[in-house]
């Protein structure tokens, strides 16, 4: 039969134990959650430079579109010009 100070001490002893291991347990979970944060600022960069690149492309689409137009219109303009011309004279 075991006395009550060994009682006590196993029940220190198993107490130290779950300390120990709630320790490690917190210390696996800092390591993660750094790991995590870490991720998610690198998804952060990525997707700062993914909007960047689709408002470039959005500004190129619509500069090549009125580049194009312009060129319509300035093609389009001497022969309006010479058909008020012709109807003026």
């Amino acid at each position: 039969m075991t006395t009550q100070s060994e009682r006590l001490a196993a029940l220190e002893q198993r107490l130290g134990d779950h300390e120990a291991r709630c320790e490690e347990r917190l210390a696996e979970i800092k390591a993660t959650v750094a790991s995590t944060l870490q991720a998610i600022e690198g998804l952060k960069n990525r997707s700062w430079g993914v909007a960047a690149a689709l408002l470039a492309w959005a500004l190129a689409q619509l500069w090549s579109a009125n580049a194009t137009k312009i060129e319509r219109l300035e093609a389009s303009r001497p022969a309006a010009v010479e058909v008020a011309a012709r109807s003026a004279g």
